[in-house]
């Protein structure tokens, strides 16, 4: 092929004397070709196309240059026009004192404060949502609920995403306000905004009583069933307790009362009672004492409660506890261990006051009988036993 094309170049034409006497085009080896333009015309061709490019380079640099400067300047204008009155971004000190003026302002009812201070917020393009939420509690707090509503309405046009306790403290004061249909709404919100997967206290607490107050029996204990489930990360409050024992009460089953109060025995909060929580609990000991299976269960249920009893609490309160189990044992045929609860109960310093009269009779005949009996150490040293094992 190679030979061929050198074959090919040196054939002999009309014009061969015309192209022989051109000037090799580059050096020796390449002597078969011939230049088609002279020296002289060559560099002037070398030169035009060279500052023709350059005079393009520039150009196209001067064009990219101009089109960067156009789109800074355009987005820099942008965000004037659109962020006029934006006075960026807030210091931590400064957000932190946010806080403070927020929950001031709302426990002295200052709505002209908290005013000033959710336009300082919006002013400052502020995103942290949870600021946003402590204005709604705020609001709450100087009842104004209108106003709280309209901060989360106007999550959206702040570019905010709502949290559960945007929605929560709401529902709280609508159901206050006995307006159960505007909490409805919100609950309904949070359905379908998957915000209803809670792990807090006080969230459960206010959704729980939504559910009570909806009379929707299903989602209640539905509800608890997630409690529990999640029983070491959400720490049940003493409220959380109570406002499940209510429902249960209410329909008066005892197995479900039983599995509460093995769970508040096992996952007790530190808080002491308040009362009416020990009210209602003492009446969960009542009921299980009446039930042969949870006597013993309501026995410890009310030792620990005289334990976080609330300071100065009558014992009559306690009255009816007491006696239901000092009867469920003798009925029980469980003398013994009635006679060792008794002994408890005056270890922890509850007073003769605290039982019903006909509790105390029941008590003596029993230390009589105890006494009458011919194996009377034997006896003793069961007793002990009992009252011992269950300090």
């Amino acid at each position: 092929m190679a030979h061929n094309v050198l074959r090919t170049t040196t054939r002999t034409t009309k014009n061969a004397s015309c192209l022989l006497r051109k000037a090799p085009y580059s050096n020796r080896t390449t002597s078969w070709f011939r230049r088609f333009l002279s020296p002289s015309e060559e560099k002037e061709l070398y030169l035009g196309i060279t500052s023709s490019f350059r005079e393009k380079l520039v150009e196209q640099s001067n064009k990219s240059t101009q089109t960067y400067s156009h789109i800074i300047e355009h987005a820099f204008l942008g965000i004037q026009s659109t962020k006029v009155t934006k006075t960026g971004m807030l210091s931590i000190a400064r957000i932190e004192q946010l806080k403070i003026d927020l929950d001031t302002a709302g426990k002295q009812k200052d709505v002209k404060k908290l005013q000033q201070l959710e336009a300082e917020m919006d002013n400052a393009d502020l995103k942290t949502v949870t600021i946003y939420n402590r204005l709604i509690r705020s609001y709450l707090w100087s009842n104004s609920v209108d106003l709280a509503h309209q901060v989360l309405i106007g999550f959206d046009q702040r570019g905010l995403v709502p949290t559960a306790r945007s929605y929560i403290y709401l529902v709280q004061a609508y159901l206050k306000a006995d307006q159960l249909s505007h909490a409805k709404a919100l609950v309904e919100e949070m359905k379908q905004s998957s915000l209803l997967k809670l792990r807090n206290d006080f969230d459960y607490n206010i959704i729980l009583n939504f559910y009570k107050a909806s009379g929707d029996t299903h989602a209640i204990d539905f509800l608890w069933r997630d409690v529990v489930l999640h029983i070491d990360t959400i720490k049940p409050s003493n409220s959380l307790y109570i406002s499940y024992l209510e429902h249960l009460l209410s329909k008066q089953e005892i197995k479900p009362i039983s599995q509460l109060a093995q769970e508040y025995l096992t996952h007790s909060p530190q808080a002491s009672l308040q009362l009416h929580q020990y009210i209602t609990w003492m009446k969960a000991v009542t009921l299980l004492a009446k039930n042969k299976q949870d006597t013993y269960k309501s026995e410890r249920l009310l030792l620990h409660l005289i334990k976080k009893a609330p300071p100065k609490t009558s014992w009559d309160k306690a009255k009816s506890g007491i006696s239901t189990i000092v009867t469920s044992y003798l009925n029980e045929d469980q003398e013994l261990k009635a006679l060792a609860f008794y002994y408890r109960l005056g270890k922890m310093g509850v007073p003769v006051q605290a039982f019903e009269p006909q509790t105390v009779k029941a008590i003596e005949a029993v230390v009589k009988k105890v006494e009458q009996d011919g194996d009377e150490k034997a006896i003793i040293a069961e007793l002990e036993g009992l009252v011992i094992s269950h300090i």
